[in-house]
């Protein structure tokens, strides 16, 4: 398959090039099939604007599109002070992105379908992709977000015109493209702790063909969680330090031919995540609080248990004690991508090809506590080539047709190094080696290669001038393949982030039973939409996905840690609804789903000589739901926005290697309600000279669980989060003074767990607490 990566991604843009000069003497002018959306809504007088998505890869209003969509635009984004993906989670009810690191490796479900393997090597069940560029490693998807445009959540499965991977949905972030007038804006925000936010961007025309658009990004905020040193010192960590820049150069010598370049790097400096450390043993009575964590324990917040060496964690989530000084988490992630359209009047050609690289360094304290008992260093490397080719008709009539093709080739290289139990170490100081304790160095080395190739197809057809329907198929062919190595050495003689001496090797390539794996799948979607009035449409579909088979690269301790995946496949019954009402004032969506879960892949507790994490497939899940998003702008001014999804999930058939049997119990990180509401009010102007803005908004999360087994220590009780903003405004937009505050009531929340109950206690990733701030944002241009 390499030769087919250089044909693709050579012969792409020259077939581009070509048709350029063809449509020179094409005197027809059509839209190209894969046109942008505008920078901002279209607005109807007297009505709510109208949200245009790409969805299908076509510029569509939302409302004529027959998939379930969720969008937010460059107004919602650009007030909602949003840092990171994170925070996006929380205006879309049905996702969920987690991550027990500072700025990389989330994990994502998506009305409940998802993994919690935050491993680089194996990619979630939602697709992440930013400007059409399809994010295959975790490590770089939780980038920082600045002069975006757009993001569109596209759920249930999206096996048709997407990449691989999107068996729950796909998660599109676009950027601000280069305009041919000057302009830009600068934004400058400051809250507590010392949080410093600098974004700006500029647009500049380059003659009468081209234009450049440069913006960039500063975020810093000091740690929000104060830890204390065994010498005394004191540290804040989970702080933030991003920087950011992203230049993009579009060319466009005619109206049937454009090429947009694009280079982005972002680095992230700041510490590793900093967990609280639940102790499960009543250091009173000796009993292990696992299974009945509330009496023993007295509760999560009681702080009357300890770990296996005695240590108690503050029962505040934002102070602890810890062992290291340092515990950076260093991400670097550079993209590079060229995309080019153009119109041959029939057709318009769509050639992506792009090349990511990303880079970890991490340092930590995963004991979360003063002894030295288990802290790990991490290196990961990962780059990405991809090449997509799309075709889509422009002919008008009732049949539109998207064709293409889609190569991706990846390599992730990894090293990790854990010290493990170094504090019982009889001879501190010196090297000491005892399997059996285990007191031991676990150095694990793996290289990690795949490779894809995708034909796919979409076609809608207009039955009547009311009734459509839509088939797309999509055949994956993927091939990966895998180096893998952990080796046992002593405590004590090399520093955390060197390599150790080596005294036995424990799980080699070999232990998989085989370094290949190979795959192929056929995804496919069929769906009816009526029109049952001109604000109506109503609709029906039925779709497949598969998210790719792969292995366990967390093997560390055991040759039974060493296992594989069969690709899972997830089949969706879905039908909706999207209406708009009273003079296009009220805006209301909804749909029910079904979905039929086989071979879904788990990530659990592994039968090894120390507590780690296997991959494996559990047998079958069903998922049954349902949402509903209203808008509606009663007066002028006001703009009032709800949302709720519902989720009834089941493991239908699932035991776990070591016979435990999860059958009945609910999916990882699917509450079963979620809730969001919203309201924005925009004065009339004040003494002619500004307007003042009042938005706020508001997530419920209903209890969920982090684990497959449902056990409520290692789960978050139903929650809210309130965010509110005040802003006043030149009248025009030119500049704007806000003050705005994030979870207002302080409210903690557990956003993720992790079960580390061999060593008597659990490691709890909270969310952030309370931030405020002020920000002014000043436009360029006219």
């Amino acid at each position: 398959m390499q030769r087919i990566w250089v044909i693709t991604a050579v012969a792409g843009p020259m077939a581009l090039f070509a048709s350029e000069a063809a449509a020179q003497n094409d005197a027809v002018s059509v839209a190209q099939g894969d046109t942008e959306m505008s920078a901002e809504p279209l607005q109807p007088e007297g009505g709510l604007n109208v949200i245009v998505v790409t969805a299908e890869r076509r510029a569509e209003n939302l409302q004529d599109v027959p998939v379930a969509v969720s969008a937010l635009g460059s107004e919602a984004l650009a007030e909602g002070d949003f840092r990171d993906a994170t925070e996006i989670a929380f205006q879309v009810p049905g996702l969920q992105i987690k991550s027990g690191f500072s700025a990389s490796n989330p994990t994502i479900f998506l009305r409940g379908v998802g993994i919690n393997d935050f491993s680089p090597s194996n990619s979630g069940a939602v697709g992440v992709t930013v400007d059409d560029l399809f994010f295959n490693s975790s490590t770089g998807q939780l980038f920082q977000l600045y002069d975006l445009e757009r993001v569109e959540v596209l759920k249930g499965p999206q096996g048709t015109l997407y990449g691989r991977n999107t068996t729950g949905g796909v998660v599109n972030f676009f950027t601000r493209k280069p305009e041919f007038e000057f302009g830009g804006y600068v934004t400058a925000a400051y809250g507590n702790y010392d949080q410093v936010d600098i974004e700006a961007a500029v647009n500049l025309p380059i003659a009468d063909i081209a234009a450049l658009r440069v913006s960039g990004v500063m975020n810093s905020r000091d740690g929000t969680r104060r830890i204390e040193l065994p010498d005394g010192r004191a540290v804040d960590k989970n702080d933030v330090d991003f920087l950011g820049v992203r230049a993009q150069v579009l060319v466009e010598p005619s109206d049937r031919f454009d090429a947009l370049f694009k280079f982005e790097y972002g680095q992230s400096r700041g510490t590793m995540f900093s967990y609280e450390s639940q102790g499960l043993i009543n250091p009173d009575t000796g009993e292990f609080g696992g299974d009945d964590f509330d009496r023993v324990c007295g509760g999560r917040r009681a702080g009357l248990c300890v770990n296996a060496f005695g240590y108690a964690d503050d029962p505040d989530p934002f102070s602890g004690q810890e062992n290291l000084l340092f515990t950076p988490e260093e991400v670097d992630v550079t993209v590079a991508s060229l995309r080019m359209n153009a119109d041959l009047g029939m057709v318009g050609v769509t050639s992506i090809t792009a090349y990511l690289d990303t880079r970890k360094e991490i340092i930590q304290e995963v004991d979360a506590s003063p002894i030295n008992f288990l802290e790990q260093y991490g290196n990961t490397n990962g780059k990405q080539f991809s090449q997509e080719l799309r075709v889509a008709s422009q002919w008008g009539g009732p049949l539109s047709l998207i064709a293409g093709a889609f190569y991706l080739e990846d390599e992730i290289k990894s090293e990790d190094f854990f010290e493990v139990l170094a504090v019982a170490n009889p001879t501190p100081g010196s090297a000491f080696f005892d399997p059996a304790a285990p007191i031991a160095r676990f150095d694990r080395r793996y290289t990690i290669e795949t490779e894809t190739l995708a034909l796919f197809a979409q076609g809608a057809y207009e039955l009547t001038d009311r009734l459509t329907a839509t088939l797309g198929v999509r055949y994956t062919w993927e091939d990966r393949a895998l180096d893998h190595s952990s080796v046992a050495g002593p405590v004590g003689v090399a520093a955390l982030d060197e390599p150790a001496p080596v005294i036995a090797p424990i799980v080699t390539t070999a232990d998989f039973g085989t370094d290949e794996l190979s795959f192929s799948e056929l995804t496919w979607r069929a769906a009816l939409d009526y029109e049952v009035a001109d604000d109506v449409l109503v609709y029906g579909s039925v779709s497949k996905g598969f998210k790719s088979g792969g292995f366990n690269t967390g093997a560390l301790t055991t040759p039974v840690e060493a296992t594989t995946v069969e690709p899972e496949d997830l089949i969706a019954y879905e039908i909706g609804f999207k209406s708009e009402f009273a003079g296009r004032t009220v805006r209301l969506n909804g749909a029910a789903f079904y979905y039929d879960y086989t071979d879904l892949q788990v990530f659990g507790l592994s039968q090894g000589t120390v507590t780690t994490l296997v991959l494996f497939n559990a047998n079958a899940a069903e998922i049954r739901g349902g949402e509903v998003e209203l808008t509606a702008a009663p007066v002028d001014g006001l703009e009032l926005r709800a949302a709720a999804t519902y989720l009834d999930t089941e493991y239908t058939d699932y035991v776990s290697p070591g016979g435990t049997d999860f059958t009945g119990n609910r999916l990882v990180a699917a509450p079963e309600w979620s809730l969001n509401v919203g309201a924005r009010y925009e004065t009339p102007p004040i003494a002619n000279a500004v307007k003042a803005i009042f938005a706020g908004d508001a997530a419920f999360t209903d209890d969920q669980f982090f684990d497959s087994g449902n056990t409520p220590r290692l789960g978050q009780e139903a929650y809210w989060l309130v965010n509110a903003r005040i802003a006043i405004a030149a009248l025009d937009d030119r500049w704007e003074v806000a003050a705005f505050a994030k979870n207002l009531t302080d409210r903690a929340f557990v956003a993720d767990s992790f079960d580390l109950a061999a060593f008597g206690f659990d490691e709890l990733a909270y969310g952030p607490p309370r931030t405020y701030g002020i920000s002014l944002r000043v436009r360029l241009g006219d």
